[in-house]
């Protein structure tokens, strides 16, 4: 990601994260946790408002958070602290930077000493864009192990005409098929898929979104 890009993208979300703080978990998060290991180490990759990963945390799950967000860092590990939510770790990075993502993974391997990680990542990819995406995918592919999982969420093309509750910033309505083309052609096996509505409504607003979960082969 240019520098540009990232001074644009981070000051937008340093702005809105001032203002926007949830405590419940998303319907995505709740669903992973019926999926992995009671002992999984958790990344996320764009943790946002920290809601998931807070919620992750509190149940018991060692969390690495990355965010581009100066302020939503500061702001999770503050609620941590007021949550009293311990295993709960923020870290500002910038998500298409290998060295910076690498590090944090790191610390999640450390943390781990040998038990399961696995990485999620909610409404990130609609929120950069292609060129952003490849990069993205390319330092996950170097980052994962064979064998370990990722956990997608984002808004699809098809979510494009309809009614957004948050406007003004960017985003861009992925093209599900080439997202999934570029994951296998990076050596992962897609496990499952599924797109639609229903899974991420929000007021008045249910996007288009798909589900992914991916295994590095």
């Amino acid at each position: 990601m240019n520098k540009r890009t990232v001074e644009t993208n981070k000051d937008y979300w340093d702005e809105f994260y001032k203002s926007n703080f949830k405590h419940t978990p998303s319907q995505f998060c709740v669903c992973v946790l019926t999926e992995i290991d009671d002992q999984a180490v958790i990344v996320e990759l764009g943790s946002g408002n920290g809601r998931d990963s807070l919620y992750f945390a509190s149940q018991g799950h060692q969390t690495v958070a990355l965010d581009l967000s100066t302020e939503a860092v500061n702001s999770c590990t503050e609620e941590s602290i007021k949550r009293n939510v311990k295993h709960a770790h923020f870290i500002q990075a910038d998500l298409t930077n290998q060295k910076e993502v690498s590090q944090a993974i790191g610390l999640a391997r450390q943390k781990a000493a040998g038990q399961p990680i696995v990485f999620y990542s909610r409404f990130v990819m609609h929120s950069i864009d292609d060129e952003q995406e490849v990069l993205f995918l390319n330092t996950v592919a170097d980052c994962l192990h064979s064998g370990e999982r990722i956990y997608f969420e984002f808004r699809t093309k098809e979510d494009e005409k309809l009614d957004k509750h948050f406007g003004g910033h960017y985003r861009r309505y992925v093209d599900s098929e080439v997202f999934l083309k570029r994951l296998k052609d990076l050596n992962f096996v897609i496990n499952y898929q599924h797109k639609g509505q229903g899974m991420a409504k929000y007021k008045e607003e249910d996007p288009v979104v798909i589900r992914v979960i991916a295994q590095k082969s």
